[in-house]
């Protein structure tokens, strides 16, 4: 196949792209930045016509920075580190993500030395079939010369890309101007974003987060649960990476790792929301308010290693103002989740009379059984339901919806190592079980006493989560009827199976 030509580039392209950009005071600051990026898309805009010219930085300490056009990183672009050199998979990804975005021709270019990529440069344009093989060819050749240029930016310190107010954040203003960003945000991402662009100035990173005791003794991430969970509920793995983290505090109440994968650890992220491989160092410290739980505000770098003592001492001196925003979201998050679960109480009680009335009808357990589980799918949302009895001596019986087998035929098991414990101590009022977290569990309860469990499983979740009122009012009526049953399976002589 014939190779096409690419028209050699121009002296007015040398004088735009070779220059290092430097002011008379040291690193290069954000207007001269924004000015020669104008400058660049514009003269290569000549030869090649783009709606889009984004630049991206790879500093030498690590991580990402977006060099412009900084309204970008409004909407959340998450780009691969070099490690050392982008892979060509993260660079398909990137561009279809700007496809997504309305694009309909995208580009994407690596500014590549002998070992590592400087930076990053997406064309895009709104027009399809734009940027053929002449184009990409002649776009490569013109970044190319911009090699000198990324070399200067990526030895530069992050303020020198700082915009609008965090370009005058300084160790020393810093607890201020986090608390004016924090204040700004009116929910949980939203803080975060706002406190990760005053920071980033400071202590550079790829991941904010910040970690509240939740529900059932796990934690939360204020960045908030995945779709259709509510607020506050957590997922184990989350939860157990979370207290590893927090096990690793030093006594000055901040937590320091270089290298997660090399202990085994990773990102805490709900799968459903993103991916957490690309994070390996983490900063953290406490927030704390006097009489509440600890909370921590966590920091990720996508090199390992890139955190020193100075960001120790940054996050100190904001932990204070963090941790009072952080508790007054927690609260209203909390008030929202309060509200929502007595509204579905109210919608619940006509139901639940009529669930009532007709389990005090009916005498054969087959039909109140079956009676009961028609109104939780109508009711609460749920696709089935089962029910856990104990069994005498630390065993406990799965009863399936719709299996009238005598209980002492059904199999049994063991209590402890089930993971019900606390809830059949009455530790724990509710637990949340499934893969995808869409199963409920509430205790059983007659007289006091705790019989065993009812489980509502495959639930259809609307945004405040689980219905725990409502399937505890659900779980009480049927409790008596259950205990029957249980009772006389106890005190019958035939011994059970057991598995």
């Amino acid at each position: 196949m014939k190779a096409t030509p690419v028209p050699p580039t121009t002296s007015a392209h040398r004088g735009l792209l070779v220059p290092v950009l430097r002011t008379e005071d040291g690193p290069p600051d954000v207007v001269a930045v924004t000015a020669w990026h104008l400058a660049l898309s514009n003269l290569i805009g000549v030869d090649v016509p783009h709606d889009l010219l984004a630049l991206w930085v790879f500093p030498e300490r690590g991580g990402v920075v977006l060099l412009a056009p900084h309204e970008l990183g409004r909407d959340n672009l998450e780009l691969a580190p070099a490690t050392p050199f982008v892979s060509q998979h993260d660079l398909f990804a990137l561009e279809e993500r700007i496809r997504q975005a309305g694009y309909r021709s995208v580009l994407a270019i690596p500014i590549r030395v002998s070992d590592r990529d400087l930076g990053l440069a997406v064309f895009a344009h709104l027009q399809p079939a734009k940027f053929g093989a002449v184009e990409a060819m002649r776009l490569t050749a013109m970044m190319r010369q911009a090699v000198p240029t990324f070399l200067a930016l990526s030895a530069a310190p992050p303020l020198a890309f700082a915009a609008g107010p965090a370009a005058n954040v300084t160790a020393t203003n810093a607890p201020e101007a986090v608390a004016r960003a924090a204040a700004e945000g009116e929910n949980g991402p939203e803080v975060l974003r706002l406190v990760s662009g005053v920071l980033q100035v400071l202590v550079p990173h790829d991941r904010i987060e910040v970690a509240l005791p939740g529900s059932n003794g796990t934690w939360a991430l204020l960045s908030g649960a995945p779709e259709g969970k509510r607020w506050g509920e957590s997922t184990g793995e989350v939860s157990q990476t979370i207290t590893g983290f927090v096990a690793r505090a030093a006594e000055d109440d901040t937590i320091a790792i270089g290298d997660l994968r090399a202990l085994g650890l990773g990102w805490p992220a709900y799968r459903e929301t993103r991916s957490n491989g690309r994070v390996h160092a983490l900063i953290g410290v406490r927030l704390c308010v006097a009489g509440t739980e600890d909370s921590w505000l966590l920091l990720g770098g996508a090199a390992p290693d890139i955190y020193r003592p100075v960001d120790r001492e940054v996050l100190k001196s904001i932990a204070p103002v963090m941790a009072l925003r952080v508790q007054g979201l927690r609260a209203s998050l909390s008030a929202e989740v309060a509200r929502s679960q007595a509204a579905s109480s109210q919608v619940s009680q006509s139901r639940a009379a009529r669930i009532a009335s007709s389990l005090a009808g009916t005498a054969h357990w087959g039909e109140a059984v079956t009676y009961f589980v028609k109104d939780v799918r109508d009711s609460l949302g749920y696709q089935d339901a089962r029910f856990i009895l104990r069994f005498g001596d630390g065993r406990i019986v799965i009863v399936p919806a719709g299996d009238l087998r005598a209980l002492s035929s059904l199999p049994s098991s063991e209590i402890d190592g089930s993971g019900l414990e606390a809830l059949f101590e009455g530790i724990a009022p509710f637990m949340v079980a499934g893969d995808n977290g869409n199963d409920l569990l509430v205790p059983l309860r007659v007289a006091g006493r705790v019989i065993g469990a009812l489980e509502l499983l495959d639930g259809t979740l609307v945004a405040s989560g689980h219905p725990v009122t409502a399937a505890q009012l659900f779980a009480d009526l049927i409790a008596p009827h259950l205990e029957l049953v249980r009772r006389s399976a106890i005190e019958a002589p035939r011994p059970l199976r057991t598995t």
